[in-house]
């Protein structure tokens, strides 16, 4: 049994494509066992409100993500277990790994192995990245911020993002940069930076939560026209 888990919130799951996960000898790197961590969230009042006890089981639930399977071994061997996701988002994937003994007849069970990500998921609403924008005085950008889960954010909720910045790329120079604010739409934020001159650029969204190490960036090409 495998669960993952974003940093501070709840499990990846189907809703954002779900997560890889793969199981190695870690002496031959020989794959044992692959497959698709996927379902719901988990139960929010569980994993996120609730006191825990120790050896108490958080993620295990009936409609609960999980990676579940059979590996046939004729002596005690270390794995390497390795979780890339979401997939939905391949430019965006975090990735986590444990090493860890498993044993002939020794089921793992409960929450069994439970790794851990970090970061957000972007999506860029505006621009219309896949046109091109004429040169104005400003450029609205809006986005969408969740946790890997899928999880909302938004100001005054149980997951907040007060940093969140957009900015324009030119030959690897940020030419111009605005911050963005929450929309009043949960997971939406948005705000205007000055308009460039015409040219190709990347437009990049970053997202920062320093103090949990959780952090996010998408990059879509962008081109201006006079």
């Amino acid at each position: 049994m495998t669960h993952v888990v974003t940093h501070d919130a709840k499990l990846i799951g189907t809703a954002v494509g779900g997560v890889r996960v793969t199981i190695r000898d870690a002496s031959t790197g020989r794959i044992l066992a692959e497959g698709r961590h996927d379902g719901g969230t988990g139960d929010t009042r569980r994993i996120m409100q609730e006191p825990h006890t120790r050896g108490e089981a958080i993620y295990t639930a009936s409609d609960g993500a999980k990676y579940e399977t059979s590996i046939t071994l004729s002596e005690p061997t270390m794995v390497e277990v390795t979780a890339e996701g979401p997939l939905n988002y391949p430019d965006q994937m975090a990735r986590s790994s444990k090493r860890l003994w498993l044993f002939p007849g020794r089921d793992v069970t409960g929450d069994g192995i439970v790794l851990e990500m970090h970061g957000y998921i972007i999506d860029i609403l505006a621009p219309d990245t896949t046109a091109s924008m004429a040169s104005s005085s400003k450029v609205t950008v809006r986005a969408r911020v969740r946790m890997l889960c899928s999880c909302p954010t938004q100001q005054g909720g149980m997951w907040e993002v007060g940093d969140v910045v957009a900015r324009l790329v030119h030959d690897g120079k940020v030419v111009r940069e605005g911050k963005l604010s929450y929309a009043g739409e949960a997971s939406t934020y948005s705000g205007e930076i000055e308009a460039p001159d015409a040219g190709s650029y990347a437009l990049e969204v970053l997202a920062a939560n320093p103090q949990a190490a959780t952090f996010g960036m998408v990059r879509r090409w962008v081109t201006v026209r006079r």
